[in-house]
């Protein structure tokens, strides 16, 4: 079965990084992996970015990435935004989606220690 790489760019509303943070790494990550066609999941705190051509881009603080396993990673991601909000998987108000970023895709290439196992 077809896996894609499922990457969520995000930030808290200013003042409640703590709680965000807390709430991504302590609960909603977990939530999320418990989803059908979810293999798995990481949540990075960014430490740099750069954003071209945009004048007022967002300074992102945190990248999830997701492992998906499905033919298409569409109706994975349409059943965990379902579930969002839900007793299932709770919301946090501390999450800004103002400027959030979601995408998914496929391995096409990948080299140097990426290769090795």
């Amino acid at each position: 079965m077809p896996r894609f790489t499922y990457t969520i760019l995000s930030r808290a509303v200013p003042g409640r990084e703590e709680e965000f943070v807390g709430w991504y790494r302590d609960q909603h990550i977990a939530d999320v992996c418990r989803m059908p066609g979810v293999i798995g999941g990481q949540l990075f705190r960014m430490d740099f970015q750069r954003v071209y051509d945009l004048e007022a881009a967002p300074q992102w603080t945190l990248m999830t990435i997701y492992e998906l396993e499905g033919e298409h990673p569409e109706p994975i991601i349409d059943s965990i935004r379902a579930a969002s909000g839900s007793a299932q998987m709770p919301a946090c108000a501390a999450l800004d989606k103002s400027g959030m970023i979601q995408a998914a895709g496929y391995l096409i290439a990948a080299g140097g220690a990426m290769m090795k196992e």
